[in-house]
């Protein structure tokens, strides 16, 4: 069979791991550039909420048009557990000397953000999001212990939203249905955390 006529594989995600997060270092209408990713805390799962808005134009009794606007990604992600220097990257706390300080003027900083899916198949779907804030929080607890241990988690919520350069806001390579002719997507993958990653090589 040609690539062309290769059949479209749709395998259902089971898995979420390797979550990366990386510092931007420029987003602006010239330049998009960030530095090397780093690893967060172990994977549980990752939710991603994509907004659009949508508005009809009417002319002639009818709709014309409709119009379509992105208003951006919330994400969440669930990890085992943050150290004081994930804390540090993602809400811009200042932890010097062994000390973990947090205040009222603590700044996210803009980040990109990464991780891969795994499919039933075997595959993985890699993503990484350009741009975005932490700036919502944490969400934790922590919980007597009753018998046995009750290890708990932590829950971080993000916007993230277009990178000024070019608009897009996300890019993500599914390995299932790779063919033959996508050398860039392939050789990416095997490097996907090693940088933010671009789907024109020779731009990146």
């Amino acid at each position: 069979m040609s690539e062309t006529g290769k059949q479209i594989v749709r395998s259902r995600t089971c898995g979420c791991k390797d979550f990366y997060i990386a510092k931007l270092i420029q987003n602006t209408a010239t330049a998009y550039s960030a530095e090397t990713p780093v690893k967060l805390a172990r994977a549980i799962k990752a939710k991603v909420d994509e907004k659009w808005s949508s508005e009809k134009i009417y002319s002639d009794d009818g709709t014309e048009d409709v119009i379509n606007s992105y208003e951006g990604t919330e994400i969440e992600l669930e990890v085992n557990q943050l150290a004081p220097q994930d804390r540090a990257i993602l809400f811009g706390q200042l932890y010097e000397n062994g000390f973990l300080t947090k205040s009222s003027d603590d700044a996210a900083p803009e980040v990109a953000v990464g991780w891969r899916e795994r499919k039933l198949n075997g595959k993985y779907e890699f993503k990484w999001f350009y741009c975005g804030k932490f700036a919502e929080g944490i969400s934790e607890e922590a919980n007597t212990k009753e018998g046995k241990l009750s290890p708990t988690t932590k829950s971080i919520k993000g916007s993230f939203y277009e990178r000024s350069l070019d608009n897009i806001y996300e890019i993500s390579v599914d390995e299932s249905n790779l063919v033959d002719a996508d050398t860039d997507a392939k050789t990416a993958i095997t490097k996907w955390f090693e940088k933010v990653q671009e789907k024109d090589v020779a731009a990146a």
